[in-house]
């Protein structure tokens, strides 16, 4: 058994979608299409919760994008919060496009690179954090050029005024020129994919956005960033005060957004939660049938909010740290969903899970969290077979309610006739001290060890 889920080797420019569990291909040749007919410059956002694997399918898009998708642009990796010590994200950007260019084209790359010094600013900055962090080597022969310089800034600071911003204006011409030359040298798109932006220091990450459109904005060079748009609407409002609209703002950058699809198949669609979490439970080797009923769980949460798949992984990590005697015992099918109730909640929802433990969960609450409204726990309506009765909920709830609520589940309504039996799934013979058991699980199994 296995105690955290195995992550695949993977090498960046090398390995595609070879184990394509989630099937996300079809997206990958999706996106592949887009950037190669549009000419346009564009801003792409993959804007996903933390933990659904963007860097996962960003890290392999940039390799199936030519090898599978028959894609000609070239695409270049860029982990912008592996970058974010700097403070002028321009230079980090040009050397990671740089080392993806033909060997061809290095004259032209030289040149472009050398025009870019003087766009960088400021450069003494630049320079000290290059002495700071030991970067030179990291940043290629620009190492050298941004280092000679601070010498050039000291100069330019005793010139007059407008010499120095027509002198980057022509820069600016200059480095687009050579842009779009690299373009046009192969009739090929540039893609830059810039990841976790999300995850950078507010200054720097907005920083990123204002490089892509004062400096990339030309033909057939786009930008896939991986996001979570809340986290960088923070950023925003970080930067410049919490009253500015943050969406509007991000606006101006960002052309489209997509997230990665939900379900897998197109006919008989399955969850991707399902889906992940069997391959994980074979995977890390988990018994049966605690891994199968939190994995039933997770998928009913899933309807009413985001479960992502680093959800997944520490609820099945929870389970194999479980003592032997909870995986080999002959627990009660009742007994088995208040541990997996208790398991999943203290991940996905901290909170309510410590009112399960206390037995002060309100009904409303576990509707909500269940994602289970009257409509679909009633197995009649006006005396009339309910078709959208889910009798896998209304067991969840009833369970639960039973358990860990506030209510006599006898005193809740809109619940079928066999809410009053629900202990039996619980203790065959008494349902003494029902009210304590959620603690006693707690205590006993769960938190022996912690994650």
């Amino acid at each position: 058994m296995k105690l955290f889920p195995q992550d695949p080797d993977m090498v960046l420019y090398q390995t595609g979608f070879e184990s394509d569990i989630l099937e996300r291909e079809l997206i990958s040749r999706q996106l592949s299409e887009l950037v190669e007919r549009i000419e346009d410059p564009i801003v792409l956002a993959l804007d996903d919760k933390w933990g659904s694997g963007k860097t996962f399918f960003l890290k392999r898009w940039v390799t199936a994008h030519t090898d599978k998708n028959e894609g000609t642009a070239v695409t270049v990796y860029f982990d912008a919060f592996e970058n974010d010590y700097l403070s002028d994200p321009l230079v980090s950007i040009i050397t990671a496009v740089s080392a993806r260019i033909p060997k061809e084209q290095g004259a032209t790359v030289q040149k472009w690179k050398h025009v870019a010094t003087k766009l960088a600013k400021p450069a003494f900055g630049i320079a000290l954090s290059l002495a700071t962090f030991v970067a030179k080597q990291h940043l290629d022969e620009m190492g050298d050029v941004l280092a000679d310089a601070v010498r050039d800034e000291a100069e330019e600071k005793t010139q007059d005024l407008w010499d120095v911003e027509k002198g980057r204006k022509d820069a600016m011409d200059a480095f687009r020129g050579l842009l779009t030359k690299l373009t046009q040298d192969t009739a090929a798109p540039i893609v830059i994919v810039v990841d976790e932006l999300d995850r950078c220091r507010p200054d720097y990450a907005l920083s990123v956005l204002e490089v892509i459109k004062h400096f990339f904005s030309v033909p057939k060079v786009h930008f896939i960033l991986g996001i979570n748009g809340t986290a960088l609407e923070n950023s925003v409002k970080a930067r410049y005060g919490a009253e500015i609209d943050a969406e509007s703002y991000l606006r101006k950058f960002i052309d489209l957004s997509f997230s990665l699809p939900r379900v897998i198949g197109r006919h008989d669609q399955l969850s991707v939660i399902s889906k992940y979490a069997s391959e994980l439970t074979s995977d890390m080797e988990l018994p049966e049938p605690i891994s199968r009923r939190c994995i039933n769980l997770l998928e009913c949460v899933a309807k009413g909010r985001e479960v992502s798949l680093r959800d997944i992984g520490k609820v099945l990590s929870k389970i194999a740290l479980l003592p032997n005697q909870v995986h080999e015992g002959n627990w009660t099918e009742g007994w088995i969903d208040l541990l997996c109730a208790l398991l999943v909640t203290s991940v996905l929802d901290p909170r309510l899970h410590k009112k399960l433990v206390s037995g002060s969960t309100h009904s409303s609450e576990l509707r909500e969290y269940l994602a289970a409204p009257k409509e679909i726990t009633m197995e009649t309506i006006d005396d009339q077979h309910n078709p959208g009765y889910n009798h896998n909920v209304t067991v969840w709830l009833a369970t639960l309610i039973f358990c860990c609520g506030s209510e006599e589940v006898s005193d809740v309504e809109d619940l079928p006739d066999w809410k009053d039996r629900v202990g039996d799934r619980i203790d065959r013979f008494s349902v003494r001290d029902r009210k304590s058991l959620p603690a006693r699980i707690q205590r006993d199994c769960i938190d022996l060890f912690k994650i």
